[in-house]
């Protein structure tokens, strides 16, 4: 069982409600006690920012099949009208717009800040459960697929 309590995770959730069900007609549904067996294979999607007031990482990990899935939702094609690497890219922009409108609920609309080029990795069963009991990363169920979610930042002096 999961239960990481965050201060963030009402607007995480907000945002992740709003970035999926408008871009891919998905519904997230927060999940902390989910307890079930790793997905066989997942990818790891980050996004570094920085800014005046704060700087930090946002990530989101997530079974392949489930990005190949929103892949075919945010582009409205059949699985073998896709590249190979949709689910990749759908998942990365993803992580990059709910990033940026993570930042501007949590710190405002004026603050600027700098974004890195999203990235994936790949994450095998052992990998996901430890960040699943590692306790730094909240669990939503995004149409019945688990997904793991984490905004780590560093408030600037």
């Amino acid at each position: 069982m999961n239960t990481l309590k965050n201060p963030d995770n009402e607007i995480v959730l907000r945002v992740l409600s709003e970035v999926f069900e408008g871009f891919a007609f998905m519904f997230v549904e927060e999940e902390p006690d989910f307890d079930s067996e790793a997905p066989v294979e997942c990818l790891c999607a980050r996004i570094g920012f920085s800014g005046k007031s704060a700087a930090g990482v946002f990530e989101i990990v997530s079974p392949v099949d489930f990005c190949e899935e929103l892949a075919e939702n945010i582009l409205g094609a059949e699985a073998d009208e896709l590249p190979p690497d949709a689910g990749e890219n759908a998942l990365k922009e993803v992580v990059n717009v709910a990033c940026g409108y993570l930042l501007s609920e949590k710190f405002g609309t004026e603050e600027v800040f700098d974004l890195s080029i999203p990235e994936t990795a790949s994450v095998d069963p052992n990998e996901w459960r430890s960040l699943f009991v590692g306790g730094s990363y909240a669990v939503y169920l995004v149409e019945e697929s688990p997904i793991l979610v984490r905004l780590d930042s560093a408030t600037a002096c």
